[in-house]
């Protein structure tokens, strides 16, 4: 069976492709102008960390500043066990000889231009939009459309000191499609977000990408970058890369979840059986695709 971890971990691949450059690159950039001239550490708090993507990425792509101290931040103790385990190789990858804390990693490297590098790292099992810091940069990927945005928004600003860089990327706007096309697809696809928008007890929205366009600037931020960061998980001759056929899977499980919630008068449960059956079939062949549109945002407080 498919752990939430195992999920967290296949998609990793999928979202380096998704994730938008140009705003990646602007955060990169302003992360940079962060640096002070005694090189105090720039401190960086993600919230949702899950099983430290973001992390490796940041470290894999060479754009994090000299000096960084790394607050990792999620309620679901699991994953943020799975970071623990997984971090250390990724980073190692990465080019970083690795040292283990009480609470988290020292990972230090020198890169090519000869720029010494230390990365501090600290895992805590939290509510991320429940406590309060003084960082530079806030990180969060892939959850503001799992919470109440207007909440969330307001909670990120006690992560602040006197204002900072708010990188939100993978942030859902509303499109979940298949090919190849079947039928019940568009149904499917309005309940399905319809069931995010007002059937399950968790709060979030289908639609809070572009809802975050509106509610940062509401509450004082300004809006720096924006893009589309659309998840496309397709087979390359009948074979997923690396272990998407498992995000695939996982996503799958979720749909069919949402749409177990509706009384038949909306949705029979032979035909949502039906459907999941021949998406789960296509998958297995290596015939099933998936877009899903995200949008990815960066502002200042």
């Amino acid at each position: 069976m498919t752990t939430f971890s195992d999920f967290l971990a296949a998609k990793r691949t999928v979202e380096d492709r998704a994730l938008n450059r140009r705003v990646f690159e602007r955060f990169e950039t302003e992360l940079a102008a962060c640096t002070t001239d005694d090189n105090d550490p720039i401190r960086i708090v993600e919230t949702g960390a899950g099983t430290g993507s973001m992390i490796a990425r940041l470290a894999e792509w060479d754009a994090l500043p000299p000096t960084v101290s790394y607050r990792a931040v999620d309620l679901d103790g699991e994953v943020i066990e799975s970071a623990r385990r997984l971090l250390p190789d990724r980073l190692r990858a990465a080019g970083y000889v690795v040292d283990h804390t009480l609470d988290g990693l020292v990972a230090h490297c020198t890169r090519t231009d000869g720029t010494d590098h230390r990365l501090e790292l600290a895992f805590e099992v939290k509510d991320g939009f429940s406590i309060s810091d003084e960082a530079d940069a806030v990180i969060a990927a892939a959850v503001l459309d799992l919470v109440d945005l207007d909440s969330a928004v307001s909670d990120l600003t006690h992560l602040f000191g006197d204002g900072g860089l708010l990188y939100v990327p993978i942030t859902f706007n509303g499109q979940t499609s298949f090919t190849p096309a079947d039928p019940l697809d568009g149904r499917i696809e309005r309940l399905y977000h319809r069931h995010m928008d007002q059937v399950r007890d968790q709060p979030g929205s289908s639609r809070a990408g572009q809802q975050l366009l509106d509610r940062l600037p509401a509450a004082g931020y300004s809006v720096l970058e924006a893009g589309g960061a659309d998840w496309i998980i397709r087979p390359v001759d009948g074979t997923y890369p690396a272990a998407e056929s498992t995000a695939l899977g996982h996503l799958l499980a979720t749909i069919d979840g949402a749409l177990a919630d509706y009384p038949p008068e909306v949705l029979d449960s032979a035909s949502r059986t039906a459907w999941i059956q021949r998406r789960r079939e296509q998958l297995k062949r290596g015939e099933l695709t998936l877009v899903a549109h995200h949008l990815d945002v960066l502002a200042r407080l």
